[in-house]
């Protein structure tokens, strides 16, 4: 291996020798795998233009709502697991530029006063001022290598910011319904108490003018009293779900914001069909793989370089006097260069086992990029199954819920007639009720599967442009 190492290197580095400062690079060329997913998202052909029109709209465009849009807004400027992430984007920034460093020439100036002297009494003082400067000749491109892994990995966490911001939106967005949910819910239990508060009089007075019985009395009242406790879960849950909100926003200060919609009055931006897997390459969670993937690949040419010289250049120019108004005269003038050449000659396997690690990174970089593609592509799959299988539901549901409130009306009709029981229009009562939160339920999961889809499709990549502050 390591006589076909040495081959490689003089076959790339003879014009480093010939022109000293600069460099070759023993990394492999870099090479994207293939998409291990089929060409097409959908079963239907992918179109070019459907393609393009996929990552179109913007995250304002997408979300049209005017208060979802606010709160998107407010979380992108304070939420703390944001910050992180872009503090990790300014760390990995730091640590390439300290790595870019090493590639530059380092200049180093000292001065120094020395006394000295003897027991006889006898003193001396001496001056000094000199300035060294150390370059290594990156001959077999070592450092240029270590450099390459460390921008590719602080380009991988900026893409790593990136996804971020998108997951922000799209946590956002769901918490919004969540919330819009909740707050639905509770406004149709409030709406369910005061209907069976209603019916509870109007019990009350068919049992004082003999019409109905203490039992119809008694259920009647204990459906209001479980209307009541519905409330006040339902209270409690809007409570959770607004608290989980703030904390995405990053902040529990009362907000500004505009009137929220209903939930059926709620649309986002249409997406598109027949999208080609092509796509998925652009998300930033999968653009962050593949530097990953390239970090990789230039760890192996590091580690192929440390199989050969190093060569360093040290030199300095100085000036030393016992009188310091002769320091700088050409008599006390001094000047040294210092080649130095290291050759690894036994490591203990030292070298070959570090070659040996930095293959095996990158084909764990390579399962970790093909991975992420799947995983996204799984997503979108799932997104646009979800989408067609919750627009029957919601017709469905929409149908079961006419026929529910047709049978409390002919309920209710039946029992003034004494034809059937009050146990019948309680019955009723429920079926009216239990479908209407249902049918809510399906809206709001029906709009976070659109989010859920925008996200997969790596949309909202405006935002990681969108201020923090």
């Amino acid at each position: 291996m390591i006589t076909r190492i040495y081959r490689h290197a003089k076959a790339l580095c003879l014009p480093a020798f010939l022109i000293l400062t600069s460099s070759c690079s023993l990394a492999p060329d870099y090479i994207r795998p293939e998409a291990p997913v089929p060409l097409s998202i959908t079963a239907s052909p992918p179109d070019p233009q459907s393609a393009a029109g996929a990552v179109t709209p913007g995250t304002r465009d997408f979300f049209r709502d005017p208060r979802l849009q606010e709160l998107i807004a407010v979380a992108l400027r304070q939420n703390r697991d944001l910050r992180l992430a872009l503090l990790a984007v300014r760390e990995a920034g730091a640590q390439y530029r300290v790595q870019r460093a090493d590639r530059l020439p380092q200049l180093d100036g000292e001065a120094s006063d020395t006394y000295g002297g003897d027991l006889k009494g006898t003193e001396s003082n001496s001056y000094m001022v000199s300035a060294a400067a150390t370059f290594d000749l990156d001959l077999f491109g070592r450092l240029k290598s270590l450099s390459e892994a460390a921008l590719q990995r602080y380009q991988a966490t900026e893409e790593a910011a990136k996804a971020a911001r998108i997951l922000l939106v799209s946590q956002t967005a769901q918490s919004f319904l969540n919330e819009r949910l909740a707050a639905e819910l509770l406004r149709l239990a409030e709406r369910t108490l005061q209907s069976r508060q209603a019916s509870l009089v109007f019990i009350e007075r068919r049992v004082q003018s003999g019409q109905s019985s203490l039992l119809d009395l008694e259920q009647a009242r204990g459906m209001a009293e479980s209307a009541q406790a519905e409330v006040a879960a339902q209270r409690n849950e809007l409570t959770r779900a607004e608290n989980t909100l703030k904390l995405l926003l990053g902040s529990f200060e009362p907000q500004t914001l505009p009137a929220p919609a209903a939930l059926t009055d709620m649309r986002f931006a249409e997406l598109p069909q027949g999208l080609p897997s092509s796509l998925l390459l652009e998300r930033p969670d999968i653009m962050a793989a593949e530097h990953e993937l390239r970090a990789a690949n230039a760890d192996i040419g590091a580690a192929r370089a440390a199989f050969f010289p190093s060569i360093s250049l040290t030199g300095s120019l100085g000036a030393v006097s016992d009188d310091l108004s002769l320091l700088f005269s050409g008599a006390t003038s001094a000047w040294t260069f210092l080649p130095k050449i290291g050759l690894p000659v036994f490591s203990g396997g030292r070298n070959l086992a570090g070659l040996d690690l930095a293959e095996v990174r990158k084909e764990s970089a390579i399962v970790r990029y093909e991975q992420r593609i799947q995983t996204a592509f799984r997503e979108v799959a799932d997104a646009l199954l979800t989408r067609g299988a919750l627009a029957d539901r919601l017709a469905a549901q929409k149908r079961y819920l006419r026929s529910q409130r047709l049978v409390l009306q002919l309920a209710t009709a039946n029992y003034v007639n004494g034809a059937v029981s009050y146990l019948t229009v309680l019955d009723a009562q429920r079926g009216v009720f239990d479908a209407e939160r249902t049918l809510l339920g399906i809206l709001r999961d029906q709009l976070v599967n659109d989010v859920a889809l925008y996200a997969a499709l790596g949309g909202g990549r405006d935002a990681a442009t969108m201020p923090n502050d």
